[in-house]
């Protein structure tokens, strides 16, 4: 399994290589219910989406707790999917930063980033970037509406069409 980094070079979506899934993930926070949404979205090498999901979590500490749970479930979604070779994207930095370093973490989010190494090996290789949120706005855009909407769901081939008309303008 390889684990690698790059650096952003483009400011906007970019496709894949053939063979590579991009997985963008996101998650809002609420503090005063503790409540996070999460969202992972997955796209080809042709640009087109796979998948998407959008998950609840109770109990959430903080932003951070959040955006890295939601790290956690793409790669969770990907395992489900079948994906082997992935470009994960994300906005949050901390997060990314963390994966980085394979030292022990001793931050709040110290479980998670534990358990995401762990789950690095059931891929070929996996790629984490750090991408600004206008580079991650589908995803972000998704995560919102999931907890305005209180809807959660997992979509296989197809994401809802609001994500598409976003997607078209990346």
């Amino acid at each position: 399994m390889g684990v690698f980094y790059r650096s952003l070079s483009e400011p906007l979506w970019s496709p894949v290589d053939l063979g590579v899934t991009k997985i963008n993930f996101d998650a809002t926070f609420q503090s005063d219910s503790r409540t996070s949404t999460s969202t992972v979205i997955a796209r080809d090498y042709k640009e087109e989406y796979v998948g998407a999901e959008t998950d609840l979590f109770n109990d959430v500490v903080d932003a951070f707790v959040a955006e890295a749970r939601a790290c956690e479930r793409a790669l969770l979604f990907a395992i489900n999917m079948g994906f082997h070779y992935l470009l994960v994207e994300g906005d949050s930095l901390t997060v990314i930063n963390k994966l980085k370093v394979k030292e022990e973490d001793r931050s709040i989010i110290r479980l998670v980033i534990h358990y995401i190494h762990h789950l690095e090996k059931c891929f070929e290789e996996i790629c984490y970037l750090f991408v600004p949120r206008l580079v991650n706005g589908v995803a972000y855009t998704l995560a919102m509406e999931g907890r305005r909407r209180q809807r959660f769901g997992f979509w296989v081939d197809e994401v809802p069409n609001y994500v598409k008309m976003l997607g078209e303008k990346d």
